[in-house]
């Protein structure tokens, strides 16, 4: 990836009005890569959408850190049994 799509860990959180140690606590609990562009923090594009989701849930519900990866566990648990609903209806169809 090019250094232009990355987001400068700086601009996001000015953007969205959060302290960079937030960013850095997201990091710990591994829901969040930090990565170098030259000598700022970024945040990979593919990131982006995890990281304002986590944004979200913890400004509207005041979750920490901590509480946010049990939530990002729960999400993906449920889309892995979403897909594997879909990959049953699909065996079933072929059977009626």
């Amino acid at each position: 990836m090019t250094q232009e799509s990355y987001i400068l860990l700086r601009d996001f959180c000015q953007g969205h009005c959060l302290d960079e140690k937030f960013i850095y606590e997201l990091q710990e609990v591994e829901l969040v890569r930090i990565e170098k562009v030259g000598e700022a923090p970024a945040i990979p594009p593919d990131e982006l959408q995890v990281l304002e989701r986590m944004v979200r849930l913890h400004r509207d519900l005041d979750i920490g850190p901590q509480g946010l990866r049990a939530v990002q566990q729960l999400l993906d648990r449920m889309e892995h049994l979403q897909q594997e609903i879909l990959e049953l209806r699909r065996k079933v169809r072929r059977y009626e």
